[in-house]
């Protein structure tokens, strides 16, 4: 009895020990097929499709009719991208129903494709509504005479194998063709990412539901996806569009809307939750069709006029509702960003740029600030005119993996950017906290064009830090939001001490704060103004009213420098108050010469102080006019030298 019991536990650890062994090896090769998808094109994770850099994309985009009308493709596809889609799916032919596609034409349409930053997805459409496994196989051999031009443009291209094959609402037979024709397009050495549109015209999601494992499991590379086509049947109400993609997701594969309409033949289509409700779970979807649907379907035309200048309501509700393509769409991270880059992390994040800068606004050309310049947990983080003070210079520390913390000058790099009560939520407030090193405290800087996006960690890095609203005015809240890509969302980094990139009339130049203990100047105005005899050449505001300059700059050791040109001792700086101080004080300089080529004029904080009295909270605005002749100003700094 003592020997058996024996010989049941040694077993029994030898079988625990062969099954964390396979486990391992399972695990092992699951990164390794992941890790080759990443670096070669799209590919499947989990229920997200993830692109070329690792990032997860999800489709907004139309469906357009090459294969009959190939002389509108190329038009159609540079509207698409102009009104914001991020990926066609365009109709090829295998030339069994319609004229056949060439190779020269599938070649063009796929640079046409990366010319205008789409994704595209190809599909053959000549098996439609057929239960033919010859017809499969038919749209098979089209892209296996393709593998060499899908295979080198997997970042770009997707392919869904046969639009809408297998008519019946017949879940096994619609799988095990299905997985016979993803068997063939895999050994005969095509990599790209497959689609398969659902049985029952694409109308019978449940397909996928009972089917869809086995078919997934059928690709050796794990990355296919699904389709399902939202007209009449599987789309027409909340509860069926709900149900269906819930239901297509609890397989743990992809499943995009491949099509849909706002009607069709039978019937009424709910377009309206099919986009609501494929934003709030991450779904792509592609409206049908941007034009030539005919008569008895112009329903369905997205576009009046194949250049997109023209669209019909159904067109309008696609790109302009509130879950349209214009409010929710993103670029694909292959057209903003490289896919592999030494400097950069897996998820695109750019290493390297530990440094202290000041952060301006692509849209807006205003800088982040720290609102006062205060110093204290939950102050808010804004937009506003540069003037270079500690309230403006942001210092990037690297986690080693990737993000960054962005450390306040106003804090003394105390305290940082945070993402309120670590919301994962849009609108989310960004303020300032003193810095704990959460993830709600740790942002990626993404490389887009010449800007950055600064993503942030608690979102997954699924939203970005933004200007609310899109304003351009100073003072506008800077808040979370999901990325769209839009120049709201864009940021320039300056490093501190360099020039500012403005470079336009009424813009600062970037200087140090003396509140950090190493500055030399806070700039006030930098660029160029004129004014006439008895006119103010330069007008201003202080942060009292709304503007870009803080009065506590103005301290003991400082001086008011101006530089400008016209004639010597020409300019006249007043002081203005409507807050309690002096209404209109004129100040006179201590020293005028001539630098950079120009006059320039020094005022001390003596001079100010005995012309303005020295409570400087009250000052709402600096004038530099002009006395008796014309001026030009192109300098107004608090210098601390």
């Amino acid at each position: 009895m003592t020997s058996t019991c024996n010989f049941k536990k040694v077993l029994s650890a030898m079988m625990a020990l062969i099954m964390l062994i396979s486990l391992f090896f399972v695990s092992e090769a699951l990164n390794v097929n992941t890790h080759a998808a990443s670096e070669a094109g799209f590919y499947v994770s989990g229920t997200t499709l993830r692109d070329a850099n690792g990032n997860a994309f999800i489709m907004r985009g139309v469906n357009i009719a090459h294969a009959w009308f190939p002389s509108d493709t190329q038009a159609s596809i540079k509207a698409a991208a102009n009104l914001g889609a991020n990926t066609v799916r365009v109709v090829l032919s295998n030339g069994a129903k319609y004229n056949k596609t060439s190779y020269n034409e599938v070649v063009n349409i796929v640079e046409w494709c990366k010319s205008n930053d789409l994704v595209c997805i190809l599909e053959v459409h000549d098996a439609t509504g057929s239960d033919s496994i010859l017809e499969l196989n038919r749209a098979v051999d089209f892209w296996k005479n393709l593998k060499d031009l899908l295979n080198n443009n997997r970042k770009y291209v997707l392919l869904n194998i046969a639009n809408e094959w297998y008519g019946t609402w017949n879940g096994a037979a619609w799988a095990d063709g299905n997985k016979s024709a993803i068997r063939t397009l895999r050994n005969a050495g095509i990599k790209n990412t497959l689609i398969v549109d659902c049985a029952g015209w694409g109308q019978y999601p449940d397909s996928i539901c009972y089917y869809g494992k086995d078919v997934f499991n059928a690709d050796s590379e794990k990355n296919t996806m699904f389709s399902i086509h939202m007209y009449e049947y599987a789309g027409g109400d909340a509860t069926t569009v709900k149900s269906n993609i819930n239901n297509s997701l609890n397989i743990g594969v992809p499943v995009i809307i491949g099509e849909f309409g706002c009607y069709h033949t039978n019937g009424d289509v709910d377009e309206m939750t099919i986009m609501s409700y494929c934003k709030s779970k991450g779904v792509g979807y592609l409206g049908w069709s941007w034009i030539g649907n005919g008569s008895d379907w112009s329903y369905l035309d997205l576009a009046v006029d194949r250049d997109g200048k023209r669209l019909t309501d159904w067109g309008n509700t696609l790109f302009y509702s509130t879950n349209g393509i214009k409010n929710t769409a993103s670029k694909c991270s292959v057209y903003t960003y490289g896919s592999s880059s030494s400097n950069t992390n897996n998820n695109g994040g750019v290493l390297g740029l530990d440094g202290t800068y000041y952060i301006k606004n692509k849209n807006s050309g205003k800088y982040l600030d720290v609102y006062y310049g205060s110093a204290n947990n939950g102050t808010n983080i804004q937009q506003h005119d540069f003037n270079g003070c500690h309230a403006q210079q942001f210092k990037l520390v690297s986690d080693g993996n990737g993000y960054y913390s962005i450390l306040t000058g106003s804090s003394d790099f105390k305290g940082g950017l945070d993402v309120t009560n670590a919301s994962k939520a849009d609108g989310a407030n960004i303020i300032q906290w003193s810095n704990r090193g959460g993830d709600h405290q740790k942002f990626q800087l993404v490389k887009i064009g010449d800007a950055y996006a600064i993503k942030t960690k608690i979102s997954n890095c699924y939203s970005a830090i933004e200007v609310y609203g899109h304003s351009k005015s100073s003072g506008a809240n800077v808040n979370q939001w999901k990325y769209l890509g839009n120049n709201n969302q864009l940021w320039y980094l300056e490093k501190c001490g360099s020039a500012s990139s403005s470079g336009t009339s009424g813009s600062s130049s970037s200087g140090n704060s003396s509140q950090n203990g190493n500055s030399s100047y806070v700039s006030a105005f930098w660029g160029k103004a004129s004014c006439g005899a008895w006119e103010q050449a330069v007008c201003i505001d202080t942060a009292k009213s709304g503007g870009s300059f803080n009065t506590y700059s103005i301290t003991p050791n400082c001086h008011l420098y101006v530089e400008y040109s016209g004639s010597r001792n020409e300019i006249e700086l007043i002081l203005q108050s409507w807050s309690g101080g002096a209404e209109w004080a004129k100040v006179q300089s201590f020293e005028n010469g001539s630098a950079n080529g120009h006059y320039y004029a020094k005022c001390s904080y003596n001079d100010m102080v005995k012309a303005f009295g020295s409570d400087f909270s009250k000052l709402n605005r600096i004038n530099i006019g002009a006395k008796n002749g014309s001026i030009t100003v192109y300098s107004v700094c608090c210098s601390y030298s």
